[in-house]
């Protein structure tokens, strides 16, 4: 059986204590600013909104109001005793000198949001100390039967209302417990009068006080929207800088990896290629029948078939390289002038062979007078011959695969492939043209090709500075344009190389 922490009048005065302290949370929690919507501000504004209050009190003369004191209450020393002059003056100096500390000690300690609660009661209850002080002139200087005396202590608490509404315009609570100890101590001598004269100044003083509350309390609000802004403002800052430091990590993470898969390729290329040309080198000894015929045909078969997958596989190491390169901005081209036309012609003699094979036409399409191209031989004729690759592989039997090349108004040039084959459906282009990625036409036929040659061509074209462009739809065939820009054109003035 589990006993209860609360047995005898010591329990019972801990309780009493724990809902008196509940009490006065709730208590201060209503007395402290809330927003337009009635919620309580956040301890990170009410900490900001209290560095604001602590620097309006940062005077260049910390004493300034108990040594303006001195003076003023030499003033009733005819008429008061000088020992009830004395205790207002010793009251404003203690209640400065406490507040003096506590600025001191706030400014020192770089307080948190979590512990702005207690920094808040100290500087409330230092603030009404100081009012009292103040507010207690009316009571210590009070020169009974002397009306002039009584109007000057009046008018000065009142004009002391002035600078303390200003220094505790930024923090509401410090502006109800420093002012309206004062207006309430000038309200009450003037109801102790009694007359009809003095109860109406005293209504017009509340009336007033009520007017100065609502002002302090926009004045307060447009701080309060300051202060919310610049908290938004640095909330913002420093989601960027998060966003930036992740940024950092992630492109050096992605550098490493980029690294790692190019220090992986140049071992694999290696590794691969040199048993590899071994494999081509041998299957075409073992096809061609160098030595002495097969006894078995079907052995010069499955050499051939080794030769063909072996040229293959070369092919498409060298294509993984070549994209590995563009990619991580190392594909080094040597520019040299170009005749872009008998380019084209010893690539279409290249993939002749295997257009006729599939009954495929190729016709050419040339403007005449074409300038010359600066640009990478090996680059450009890769472009060329990846592009008719393509349209001869997915074009069916008796059909053409038009090449042509062309000047455009904006003195670009736009050379490339034109076939009538299946065609790519439009929500596919974008697709294809990333690596290893093929649209439905090249998936229904497998073994057609590895998914490199149009990121290559792309690739290949903006180390040109040109760009690629690709049309299609299904059943209507492809349009496969590379566009080179002014840059890259030169004047046929000279014989270009034929590359």
């Amino acid at each position: 059986m589990q006993r209860s922490t609360i047995a005898g009048p010591a329990g019972v005065r801990d309780a009493t204590r724990t809902s008196k302290d509940v009490g006065e949370a709730r208590w201060f929690s209503a007395f402290l600013p809330h927003t337009s919507n009635g919620q309580p501000l956040t301890p990170e504004i009410r900490l900001e909104q209290l560095r604001m209050f602590v620097e309006s009190q940062k005077l260049p003369l910390p004493y300034a109001f108990p040594l303006l004191m001195i003076p003023y209450a030499a003033c009733f020393s005819g008429s008061i005793a000088w020992y009830w002059l004395v205790v207002p003056v010793i009251l404003v100096f203690i209640s400065t000198w406490f507040n003096r500390q506590n600025i001191l000690a706030f400014t020192a300690a770089q307080p948190e949001p979590a512990s702005v609660t207690a920094w808040e009661r100290r500087f409330l209850a230092v603030g009404f100390l100081f009012s009292l002080s103040l507010a207690s002139t009316a009571f210590f200087f009070w020169a009974p039967g002397n009306e002039v005396q009584q109007s000057y202590v009046l008018t000065a608490l009142l004009l002391i209302m002035v600078p303390i509404s200003l220094i505790t315009s930024c923090y509401m609570p410090g502006f109800y417990v420093a002012a309206l100890p004062l207006a309430a101590a000038v309200t009450a001598r003037l109801l102790a009068y009694g007359d009809l004269l003095h109860v109406s100044l005293a209504v017009v003083l509340v009336i007033f006080v009520a007017l100065l509350v609502q002002l302090m309390a926009r004045v307060n609000g447009i701080m309060l929207h300051s202060i919310t802004l610049r908290e938004d403002k640095s909330g913002l800052v420093e989601q960027l800088f998060k966003a930036k430091r992740e940024s950092d990590e992630a492109r050096a993470r992605a550098e490493e990896a980029n690294r790692a898969k190019s220090h992986f390729l140049a071992n694999m290329s290696h590794e691969l290629r040199t048993p590899l040309n071994a494999i081509i080198g041998f299957s075409e000894v073992m096809a061609s029948e160098i030595f002495g015929k097969h006894t078995v045909p079907t052995y010069k078969e499955y050499a051939n078939d080794i030769n063909r997958s072996g040229q293959h596989l070369l092919g498409l190491i060298n294509d993984v390289l070549d994209l590995s390169r563009i990619e991580a901005g190392r594909f080094q081209i040597i520019e040299e002038e170009l005749d872009l036309v008998q380019l084209a012609e010893d690539c279409r003699r290249i993939v002749e062979i295997r257009a006729q094979a599939q009954r495929v036409s190729l016709i050419a399409d040339f403007e005449p007078n074409l300038p010359i191209i600066y640009g990478d031989a090996r680059a450009l004729r890769q472009t060329w011959i990846n592009l008719l690759t393509n349209a001869v592989k997915f074009s069916p039997p008796g059909g053409e695969v038009l090449m042509f090349a062309r000047m455009e108004p904006g003195d670009e040039l736009r050379f490339g492939i034109h076939d009538n084959g299946p065609g790519i459906a439009e929500t596919e282009i974008e697709k294809v043209l990333h690596a290893f990625t093929q649209g439905a036409s090249g998936l229904a036929q497998p073994g057609k090709g590895s998914g490199l040659g149009l990121s290559i061509v792309k690739g290949l074209l903006a180390v040109h500075g040109g760009r690629f462009e690709l049309k299609s739809k299904l059943g209507q065939g492809t349009q496969a344009e590379c566009v080179l820009p002014p840059q890259r054109l030169r004047a046929r003035t000279a014989a270009a190389r034929h590359a």
